[in-house]
């Protein structure tokens, strides 16, 4: 009886850090949106940083230059990936001021 009750409680003991874990969980969880920034700290040793929908995130350095401004990135508790590109605009350089001559 007693090494049946010592078994259950171990048991419950058990479920409820896993449950404890899966709910509250640790790192940054589940993150989705547009890219809104990008900046570093530190130089090369430093922080790579990217904003989504205003919350900045440590990201991995080859992910951080893979990623432009305007990408829709996804972490899923593991990794970063990239969704959606943001779109190239493909612009004509400025054209030269016109002079006037009078």
């Amino acid at each position: 009886m007693v090494g049946r009750m010592a078994r259950a409680l171990v048991l419950i003991g058990v479920l409820a850090v896993l449950a404890a874990d899966y709910t509250v969980g640790c790192g940054q969880g589940y993150v989705y949106g547009p890219v809104d920034q990008k900046y570093a700290t530190g130089g090369d040793t430093g922080s790579y940083l990217i904003s989504v929908n205003g919350t900045p995130y440590e990201v991995p350095m080859s992910f951080y230059y893979s990623v432009r401004v305007g990408d829709v990135v996804k972490f899923d508790g593991r990794s970063w990936s990239v969704v959606k590109q943001a779109p190239t605009t493909v612009g004509s350089p400025p054209s030269p001021p016109s002079s006037s001559t009078p």
